[in-house]
């Protein structure tokens, strides 16, 4: 019986890939490896950029900035971090492999210190007590903090025990998912393709709750003339305004 060409075609490249692995030496989980370094840092603001992999972004302590990274695969052959004129660049180099290869980052920061960060491979932050900008091409995610926050995400934006009294976000493919430990005072809130919800505490707000395509719900006592403003607007997606419970 013949084979279908296509079975045939398909085990053809198959064992050729199978072949080009084995000759190049490409391994497909490739081992981590890890460093650390710390750089002395005196700033009112500091700049993040990473252009491959995560950061994680943490409390540190005062006067300097800690960075642990771990590498695999090719990323790990030429990597660079530096921390000149207020920006901290961390690069990697993924181009053209086959096989395993990434990079993330945990960033210890100093307190007080308003931070912009550029990362394509999505965001965390943690407890963090300053003023925070993100951009990033892949999720947002948020836990603990009490500054103003600026977040611009391709992909999904989370956050959770938030005490940030000022908050706006924008996505253009994801949900919005905030839960707030205190009462925000202005929250700006939109996704283009994605739902928006906020979770906040109990008390009257000044609320406005917009979808084109979806369902509008709001859980909390309205007072247009209240000092803490909420918009909440999706092109797509159902837009919700809960209350926390007790």
């Amino acid at each position: 019986m013949r084979r279908p060409m296509r079975r045939v075609v398909a085990l053809a490249v198959s064992a050729a890939l199978a072949a080009a692995t084995a000759g190049c030496g490409v391994r497909m989980e490739a081992v981590e490896v890890g460093s650390t370094q710390s750089f002395p840092f005196t700033g009112a603001e500091l700049k993040i950029r990473s252009s491959l992999g995560g950061v994680r972004v943490l409390p540190g302590g005062g006067g300097k900035v800690e960075v642990q990274r771990w590498l695999r695969g090719k990323a790990a052959n030429s990597p660079a971090w530096s921390l000149r004129d207020g920006t901290l660049r961390l690069s990697a180099n993924c181009s053209m492999v086959f096989g395993d290869c990434g990079a993330r980052y945990h960033i210890r920061v100093p307190p007080g210190v308003r931070l912009s960060i550029d990362a394509s491979d999505g965001v965390i932050l943690k407890d963090l007590g300053q003023d925070v900008d993100v951009s990033s091409r892949d999720r947002i995610q948020v836990s603990g903090t009490s500054g103003r926050l600026r977040l611009l995400s391709e992909g999904s934006i989370t956050g959770d025990g938030l005490r940030s009294a000022n908050v706006r976000c924008r996505t253009a493919d994801g949900a919005i998912d905030l839960t707030f430990a205190g009462e925000p005072t202005g929250l700006d809130l939109q996704s283009r393709d994605g739902r928006v919800t906020a979770t906040v505490p109990p008390g009257a707000y000044a609320v406005t709750v917009k979808s084109r395509d979806g369902g509008e719900r709001s859980e909390v006592e309205h007072d247009e003339k209240s000092s803490r403003t909420i918009v909440a607007r999706s092109t797509s997606g159902d837009v919700r305004i809960l209350t926390r419970k007790p």
